[in-house]
């Protein structure tokens, strides 16, 4: 799925931001960590500012603070925010992509389905996007710890088998 760039990057600073409650956080950690650049990431925190999600604070202690609950930022929210009019994507980037305008007789079937999806994005927060990036990192840590297994126990019959062919 492709989004906007603001509200990408935003949902990531936000979720790095979520993740260390009780400080502040430079912005230059922050896009670094996002893969934006850094006076991008200050016009983003700038605009969640000026609504109320974030606090600064200048000088060498200073930084960026979110200070809603995540489970209070919903996620269309912030994309009325940070995107002059959101846009989702599924799939690829293609060069061929037109936008579908109210003369086509389609686009009540696209209109239907870009409400309900923004109908479902009124109900997730920044607390939903949280949990199901925890879920993710314990499955891959899952599927890392399972690889190493088997690569051990790989390792352990090669040296076994190399051993029996010395004893020979």
């Amino acid at each position: 799925m492709l989004v906007g760039m603001r509200l990408a990057s935003g949902i990531r600073a936000l979720y790095e931001l979520a993740l260390l409650p009780e400080r502040r956080s430079a912005v230059r950690e922050i896009a670094k960590s996002c893969g934006v650049s850094e006076p991008f990431l200050r016009r983003i925190f700038l605009d969640l500012r000026a609504k109320g999600y974030l606090e600064a604070q200048k000088g060498r202690a200073g930084g960026f603070k979110l200070i809603k609950e995540p489970q209070t930022i919903k996620i269309a929210d912030l994309a009325n925010i940070l995107e002059k009019e959101p846009a989702l994507v599924l799939g690829r980037v293609r060069r061929d992509l037109i936008p579908v305008d109210p003369s086509c007789p389609t686009y009540p079937f696209w209109k239907g389905l870009e409400d309900k999806f923004m109908q479902d994005m009124e109900k997730l927060t920044l607390a939903d996007v949280i949990a199901l990036a925890g879920e993710a990192k314990t499955s891959t840590k899952s599927r890392a710890k399972t690889a190493r297994k088997t690569q051990k126990k790989k390792e352990r019959t090669k040296t076994a088998r190399t051993k029996k062919r010395a004893k020979r």
